[in-house]
């Protein structure tokens, strides 16, 4: 059984957790439970869990200090975390420290069920390989190709890699080494893993080309007959294609390019660990051909200038008025435009993730009949983490936002005028323009004017100050001061509040307070 520990200050969590999960049937046994981070080190160093679920905020030692203090102290436990939408800036961090992911509260069963499934194959895997080594102490095939491969063998002499290579019976010419990268890793078992390996391997070994290799957690294909065109590198990527497809599987995979013998091995893998960090960037379909100093140079998405709090209002506002193809054009054009500007893979996830997070608080707090569906349905944080690339991230925040889009829309009618007023309504204190209001429900500015003043009988920011203005007599009935008014009905500028006021109410704002 793989040993869990439970770490929160709230007791109703921590034995909600005991007794929601059917821990013994996932393979796992709740060996204790903690109240903070000192407890939790006093109860690792009697129990040594496997797998510890613990909450971000807690007081004397928070999670992140927790997971700190147990990564310095050697520890590999598996650690899950638990956190609100406020704490993604702060649960972030805890990202460096090698997490497996985290659970937003409330803890969804179905998502921490799915989360221990994954965890579960990934740590008998590990005990596996742990058993192997101590079972296996002389040297096989699989170790002699590993000393010859990892990075450190470059320390030994090239006499002495020679005769690794020729004991494996290495050719003493150009070799090359391809790495490959199974997605999504947490789909893959320890069985489906070597199922795949062994298969590529029958292929390699059939074709005479090589010899595949176990470099967790990819697959290694060590070419003893380098790709000299782009025939052989497309033959090679669609002979693994083929198989993992078969499995459902996606993958990405890298070259580290040509050397001059089986000596310099080593570092044709190196150079293809570096070339697969490049594959969320890159196209997918082909092999990865980039050197590592050439990190981020073959992104040729086009850089263009956005503002990125003026593309959250816009997303908000299409994704209200159901305009969904502007919707996941926009999407697109934001996730475009962080590879462009070379934002890393990790803050790029962590950007629209945190998008995600704004526009669902924004949605709960102006659309209060939306607030179950949204409790419902959690935006999908831990897929987007451990998404492959950068296409597969930005379909799985378009599908989300299109799914809450249609929620807000389910069983609404009426014309794009009447949108337009349900919008002021809900909006007044942002700043609506028909400019932008025309590009939102694809008119000419200047013919959506007249269309909203045929239907309503005023003009557009006539309308808009309005119902700004009746906003602000209520606000100012409540007795809240001027300034903090006008800046809550949309106006940055009090004097200019002070005389919208006087327009359409015939006093000032003070004089319409005490006179309440």
């Amino acid at each position: 059984m793989i040993k869990v520990l439970i770490v929160d200050d709230e007791p109703k969590l921590r034995e909600g957790l005991k007794s929601l999960i059917p821990w013994n049937e996932k393979g796992y046994q709740v060996v204790d439970t903690a109240a903070n981070g000192h407890e939790a080190l006093e109860k690792y160093q009697v129990y040594k869990p496997e797998l510890i679920i613990a909450d971000i905020r807690m007081p004397g030692m928070d999670g992140l200090e927790l997971i700190q203090e147990l990564r310095g102290r050697g520890s590999e436990s598996h650690v899950l975390i638990l956190s609100g939408y406020a704490d993604f800036e702060y649960a972030k961090r805890a990202i460096s420290y090698h997490i497996d992911g985290y659970l937003l509260k409330p803890v969804d069963e179905d998502e921490m069920m799915s989360y221990l499934d994954q965890l579960r194959d990934t740590i008998v895997k590990e005990h596996r390989f742990s058993q192997w080594q101590e079972e296996e102490p002389s040297r096989n095939r699989e170790a002699i190709l590993k000393e010859l491969l990892q990075p450190e063998a470059g320390k030994a002499g090239a006499a002495q890699l020679k005769e690794l290579a020729g004991s494996l019976g290495i050719p003493d010419s150009p070799c090359e080494v391809v790495l490959l990268k199974l997605q999504p890793m947490h789909a893959v078992s320890e069985e489906l893993l070597t199922g795949i390996r062994e298969a590529i391997g029958d292929k390699v070994n059939c074709q005479g080309i090589g010899m595949v290799f176990p470099y967790s957690p990819y697959i290694g294909i060590l070419l003893t007959e380098p790709l000299r065109d782009c025939e052989m590198e497309e033959r090679l990527y669609q002979s693994m294609a083929d198989i993992i497809h078969g499995e459902r599987l996606e993958f990405s995979a890298a070259s580290g390019g040509c050397v001059c013998g089986p000596e310099k091995a080593c570092q044709s893998l190196s150079a293809a660990i570096d070339a697969l960090q490049m594959s969320f960037f890159m196209p997918k379909g082909s092999l990865i051909r980039v050197p590592a100093k050439d990190y981020g140079a073959e992104r040729t998405y086009e850089q263009q200038e956005m503002d990125i709090a003026e593309a959250e209002n816009r997303l908000l506002l299409y994704m209200e008025t159901g305009n969904v193809f502007k919707m996941e054009e926009l999407v697109s054009d934001i996730s475009l435009h962080l590879a462009a500007i070379r934002m890393e893979e990790l803050k790029l996830k962590e950007h629209l993730i945190r998008l995600v997070g704004s526009i669902h608080a924004r949605l709960e707090s102006s659309h209060p009949d939306l607030r179950t569906f949204l409790a419902a349905h959690a935006a999908p944080v831990g897929a987007m983490y451990q998404s492959g690339h950068i296409h597969d991230l930005t379909e799985q925040t378009i599908t989300y936002l299109r799914e809450i889009s249609d929620e807000i829309n389910r069983g609404h009618s009426g014309n794009d005028i009447q949108k337009m007023i349900a919008l002021i309504h809900r909006r007044y204190n942002e700043n609506l323009k028909l400019e932008n209001l025309s590009d939102l429900f694809n008119y000419n500015s200047a013919y959506l004017g007249k269309m909203f003043k045929s239907t309503t009988g005023e003009y557009f920011n006539t309308y808009l100050d309005k119902v700004r203005i009746d906003k602000a007599k209520e606000l100012l009935e409540q007795g809240m001061k001027v300034y903090e008014v006008a800046e809550r009905v949309g106006y940055m500028n009090p004097d200019y509040f002070n005389m919208k006021f006087r327009k359409y109410v015939g006093v000032s704002p003070t004089s319409y307070r005490k006179g309440k």
